[in-house]
């Protein structure tokens, strides 16, 4: 069960990657203690599923990231190897915000945090277990183990997360699960500017997202939360999602007003900055509007009362 550090040489991801085991050149590394994994220099990165570790790096300060993994990847001064069998028991159970992305989470997240919660956005070892590892039920008990090791009552997911949500939420034994949505025409308009894929790839992107929508809901008491209900913060809205938590902590007015005021994503490759003076595409909004009413998921729709979908 004996941990090791290994100094990083250097870094060979791309920034906005899925974070892997390969993500860094490393040096020859040393013993260290299990109490290592727990400093709070100490952040989970990936899992390396081939030689059954969590792998976690040691940076500067980064709370308040507005992606958690790009700031580990870019401050990572060394990573340290954790056998699955070495991580503490899953005890603490958080707040799980699963979305469709585009979709204002962010914002949700930084709300969160100015009103004093220890949130966290986008920690990628939840993206790694849905994308590549998502049948393996086995590592449902890792992923709450390894999340021992956040000390974040709020964690806010990429929107990939939908490939495999049972997997992560099941790691926790009672998980508060909120899951963020918005217009779907808003949302596709949004995700082809940054990405420039067409109204048919967007269309079938939201269905394949929706059916994490649909699992959860399965499974857990779901919190809706659409965009429109707080693109224009107010501390009311942010302080009723904080009572559903059980959390003391509450947003003041002034904090709501300053946030309405930024963009979350500032500084981020997914600013609204990039896209201010782009002109709106009308024909692909109506495009996306005929490929979506083929598309959509009636059933699911209906059943859960979706708005505007």
């Amino acid at each position: 069960m004996s941990l090791t550090e290994h100094p990083v040489r250097q870094r060979i991801a791309h920034r906005t990657s899925f974070s892997q085991a390969t993500d860094f050149v490393l040096d020859t590394g040393h013993p260290v203690g299990r109490s290592r994994m727990f400093d709070p220099d100490v952040s989970p990165y990936c899992f390396d599923i081939a030689d059954r570790k969590l792998l976690c790096v040691s940076t500067p300060d980064i709370t308040g990231a507005t992606f958690f993994y790009q700031a580990q990847r870019e401050n990572a001064r060394s990573v340290i190897k954790v056998p699955f069998e070495a991580l503490p028991d899953a005890v603490a159970s958080p707040t799980l915000i699963f979305s469709i992305g585009r979709c204002g989470s962010t914002l949700l997240h930084k709300a969160f945090e100015a009103a004093g919660v220890r949130a966290v956005s986008e920690p990628d070892y939840f993206t790694q277990a849905a994308l590549y590892m998502s049948h393996d039920q086995a590592l449902q008990s890792i992923i709450g183990r390894a999340t021992q090791l956040l000390p974040y009552a709020v964690i806010k997911l990429r929107a990939e997360c939908n490939n495999a949500p049972l997997l992560i939420a099941g790691g926790f034994r009672a998980p508060r699960v909120m899951f963020v949505l918005r217009d779907p025409v808003d949302w596709a308009a949004s995700v082809h500017r940054v990405t420039g894929v067409n109204h048919g790839a967007i269309a079938a992107l939201l269905r394949a997202l929706l059916v994490g929508l649909d699992s959860l809901t399965q499974h857990y008491e779901v919190r809706l939360c659409y965009y429109e209900d707080f693109k224009n913060l107010t501390a009311t809205y942010i302080n009723e999602l904080l009572v559903w938590m059980e959390s003391d902590a509450r947003l003041t007015r002034e904090v709501a007003s300053e946030l309405a005021t930024k963009d979350a994503q500032d500084g981020s490759i997914v600013s609204r900055a990039p896209a201010r003076d782009t002109n709106e595409d009308a024909s692909f909004r109506d495009a996306f509007r005929s490929e979506w009413r083929i598309a959509r998921p009636a059933g699911l729709i209906e059943r859960l009362g979706l708005r505007g979908f």
